[in-house]
């Protein structure tokens, strides 16, 4: 097994992720993913936009280029570690949504923090 998957630390990254939004109905969870896909695809279409390639890109490799910032910002906007406008939007269309334990996620990561090092000198 890869020793990364295994820290506590992303465990409870996942975790805390689920637990963020295990209380939002997928309609609006999805409604708030889409936004911010759509942003997030703009925002690396005007990126790359910036970047002048030294030789003419074919239009199979701007097809290609366009379906891989598509496909990013898919994956990018269903973390919980993106961009925040899925947050934004859920606070907007789901009142409840700013309602989550905070309290139980600061205390679930002091633990994991806390086991984490133990064994280790600090001094």
């Amino acid at each position: 097994m890869d020793k990364v998957t295994n820290s506590p630390q992303i465990h409870f990254k996942q975790n805390i992720a689920r637990d963020k939004y295990k209380n939002v109905p997928k309609p609006y969870l999805k409604v708030a993913e889409g936004l911010e896909a759509q942003f997030t695809n703009h925002l690396l279409n005007q990126m790359r936009k910036t970047v002048h390639p030294i030789e003419p890109e074919s239009q199979a490799e701007k097809i290609y280029k366009s379906m891989l910032d598509s496909e990013r910002s898919e994956l990018m906007s269903k973390t919980d570690t993106g961009l925040g406008i899925k947050d934004l939007v859920l606070e907007q269309i789901y009142p409840n949504f700013k309602n989550r334990p905070v309290e139980h996620a600061h205390n679930t990561y002091k633990k994991v923090n806390l086991n984490s090092h133990k064994g280790e000198n600090h001094e």
